[in-house]
């Protein structure tokens, strides 16, 4: 790129070999990721502004790059441009939290979505970091999370034990994460995105700015806090008189009575006496009326003790 309007085609990355200001006129989509820009930003004329950035003014100076052309989408890395930028008669625009070091501003846009919000963690960090279209990445045992921007990214990750970052810009990302025992904090920013969290990972949605996003957080299998069935319990008894302890899932709850915490999977602990022949009782002398509750908040099995890889190391130092 020179200082002078050049024609360019295809998708654009602003890397900082650029003389600034810069001006980027009439791209498809443009995506600004954190600490891109070192200076003032103004969007201009967009269909679409999803930012987490807050708006206000900015006075950017007249440009010294213009680019232009057939472009279709437009990125900007952190470093991106060495000073003020222009983004002009973009379709969608998605500014990451804290892209402009000065100030933004959003002038005549059909639609603007807009929250205050703090970039979770350095871009730089993520055990997933993917910009761009139609990408796919993946990750065991991550220590840090997933930041995604663009469009139609597919991530995996798998056996998270550590609390994350998930952070989504642009439209139909798939998140993915399965793992046990972590929080993870979901910063959504555009539109069409799904974030699912396995079942035993708890979720806190931090931002979502923009529309037609889902964080799908799958419920924990009531059959994994069921230590002994009812089943399993009366055939242990065998023939004679015995007490017998089972548990089966408690219908009609949405919280639980033991802890008091809004559960997915709540078990009632019964207790019985009663004489068994092969199995079946045939007189009962005793049984719990009012069984005792438990759910996946305060149930002794819905605890997992073993270690990860990493802990497993950290120990043997």
């Amino acid at each position: 790129m020179t200082n002078q309007p050049d024609s360019y085609d295809g998708d654009v990355t602003l890397t900082g070999h650029e003389d600034a200001p810069v001006a980027l006129r009439d791209p498809e989509d443009v995506f600004l990721r954190t600490d891109s820009v070192d200076g003032d930003l103004e969007v201009r004329n967009a269909e679409y502004v999803f930012s987490h950035q807050p708006t206000g003014d900015a006075s950017p100076g007249d440009p010294e790059t213009v680019v232009s052309g057939d472009l279709g989408d437009g990125y900007a890395e952190p470093g991106g441009v060495t000073g003020d930028a222009v983004v002009a008669d973009a379709e969608d625009v998605f500014v990451a939290a804290g892209t402009a070091s000065g100030d933004l501003a959003v002038v005549a846009p059909e639609n603007v979505y807009s929250d205050d919000v703090d970039a979770p963690r350095d871009p730089d960090d993520y055990d997933v970091s993917l910009t761009g279209w139609k990408q796919s990445g993946t990750a065991s045992d991550p220590d840090t999370g997933v930041r995604v921007s663009g469009a139609h990214h597919d991530v995996t990750v798998e056996k998270a034990r550590t609390d994350l970052d998930v952070y989504v810009v642009g439209h139909d990302h798939d998140v993915e994460i399965t793992g046990r025992g972590a929080s993870v904090s979901v910063h959504l920013l555009g539109y069409d995105n799904t974030v699912t969290l396995g079942p035993y990972l708890s979720g806190e949605v931090v931002a979502d700015t923009g529309f037609d996003n889902e964080v799908v957080e799958e419920p924990y299998p009531v059959e994994e806090l069921i230590e002994t069935s009812k089943d399993e319990a009366f055939d242990r008894a065998g023939f004679g008189r015995r007490k017998v302890t089972y548990q089966v899932p408690a219908e009609g709850d949405d919280w639980c009575p033991n802890c008091g915490e809004p559960a997915d999977a709540i078990v009632a602990r019964h207790q019985m006496e009663a004489f068994f022949v092969f199995g079946y009782p045939l007189k009962t002398y005793d049984q719990s009326t009012n069984p005792a509750k438990e759910c996946e908040h305060c149930s002794r099995s819905a605890f997992d003790a073993s270690l990860s890889e990493r802990e497993r190391k950290d120990v043997l130092k």
